[in-house]
């Protein structure tokens, strides 16, 4: 463990397609600071926005009127989509438009106005977004800088080519590795739970009900240890989210409720990661991936997480999709340093060394095959400092370890 529980916050108010953090840190970097209600309400208009389409619908929104309009409130419009006469054009949403694209793994995930207040937790709880304030973290940064331009203007005006819910390598990159070290500690059981499964599918239910065990094995492991009064409120939220989960076990499935509420935020994000499948976008039944046999042997334990992270992140990221890669050589990788820190400047001029570490190390293996990991850097770092002191400089956190860099 690294000192700090490693388990998503709110997780039973988050789940939604990966694309949306997106437009959150496009909007938390737009302004100092923010706060909640200004964040999503924002994140709501932006991806509520109107859009007139006109018949003859193409065969995707048909589809996605089909399967996934049902809810009494849209009646209307599924009926003027798929009425076969209907010669009048229809308003869509256009997250909409984007979510019945056919190339996404899974088309669930739907914002919906009422519940804005929940939207941004996600972001919070990834680091990519301050708690309390709102505000912009290095790490939301990062996101931007592997997305393009077009894709953050697509939540403003309809551009499918650049339909903003997939995500390349680089993107998807950088949120593995935030969902790796924010979860840890339940993604890592449940997967390996997942893969010993004789069966090659699963569905949420198959999932969820392995939670409570996981969630209460997490109070076990930190109920004597010296932690702060905010950790042990978090591992009460947790055992109760384990009995809420557990009163679940045997009923009729409805759909909903605490089990289905804390597995899907757990499950569909891995979908768009590549890591997990689905034969049907539209249902909550799950295929057992190479991908995903990969990355559980990788990382071999929760408790070895950080050393995962540091040293083998990017090369397991490299296997699961199957790529050939080397290790960079060392002016490469200086040089792709020196880019990601002038990219992720501050005012003062310093950025975090791990986010300097993973924005260099996804465009090496994404643009050069060539893989540096996150403890080479710091070595690399600290010899390039040796070699010429007026080159680079750092600062220290509390526990005196090199937090970060500067480059002059």
């Amino acid at each position: 463990m690294a000192g700090r529980i490693r388990v998503l916050d709110s997780a039973n108010r988050t789940m939604q397609r990966l694309g949306y953090l997106k437009a959150l840190c496009a909007l938390v970097n737009e302004t100092e600071t923010t706060n909640l209600a200004s964040l999503g309400k924002r994140l709501i208009e932006r991806i509520t926005k109107r859009i007139r389409v006109s018949p003859p619908f193409d065969e995707n929104i048909r589809e996605y009127a089909r399967n996934r309009l049902r809810d009494r409130v849209y009646q209307s419009l599924r009926q003027a989509i798929l009425e076969a006469n209907n010669s009048k054009p229809v308003s869509l949403e256009i997250q909409d438009i984007y979510l019945a694209d056919s190339s996404l793994p899974s088309r669930t995930g739907k914002l919906v106005q009422e519940n804005w207040r929940r939207y941004p937790y996600l972001g919070t709880s990834l680091e990519l977004i301050r708690k309390g304030t709102y505000s912009a973290l290095t790490r939301s940064l990062v996101l931007l800088k592997v997305t393009l331009p077009e894709e953050i203007s697509a939540f403003h005006e309809l551009d499918k080519e650049h339909n903003p819910f997939r995500l390349s390598d680089e993107q998807a990159l950088v949120l593995l590795y935030c969902f790796i070290d924010n979860d840890a500690e339940v993604i890592f059981p449940l997967f390996k739970s997942i893969v010993s499964l004789r069966q090659k599918t699963f569905d949420e239910r198959v999932a969820g009900d392995l939670l409570p065990d996981i969630l209460r094995q997490i109070v076990r492991n930190y109920g004597n240890r010296g932690i702060t009064a905010e950790e042990r409120d978090r591992l009460t939220l947790i055992s109760k989210t384990a009995n809420s989960i557990e009163a679940q076990k045997g009923k009729s499935y409805t759909g909903g409720g605490a089990r289905e509420e804390s597995i899907r935020v757990r499950l569909e994000p891995y979908c768009d990661l590549g890591i997990i499948s689905k034969t049907d976008r539209d249902r909550y039944d799950y295929n057992i991936t190479k991908a995903l046999r990969v990355l559980v042997d990788k990382w071999e334990d929760a408790g070895d997480t950080e050393k995962f992270l540091q040293d083998r992140f990017f090369a397991t990221f490299a296997k699961c999709r199957g790529l050939r890669v080397r290790e960079a050589k060392e002016g490469m990788a200086i040089e792709a340093l020196i880019k990601a820190g002038h990219d992720l400047k501050s005012t003062l001029g310093y950025s975090p060394i791990t986010d300097v570490g993973l924005l260099a190390g996804i465009r090496l293996l994404t643009e050069k095959k060539a893989v540096l990991e996150l403890s080479r850097t710091t070595e690399l770092l600290r010899a390039l400092q040796k070699r010429d002191p007026n080159a680079v400089r750092f600062t220290v956190d509390r526990m005196g370890t090199m937090a970060f860099v500067k480059f002059l």
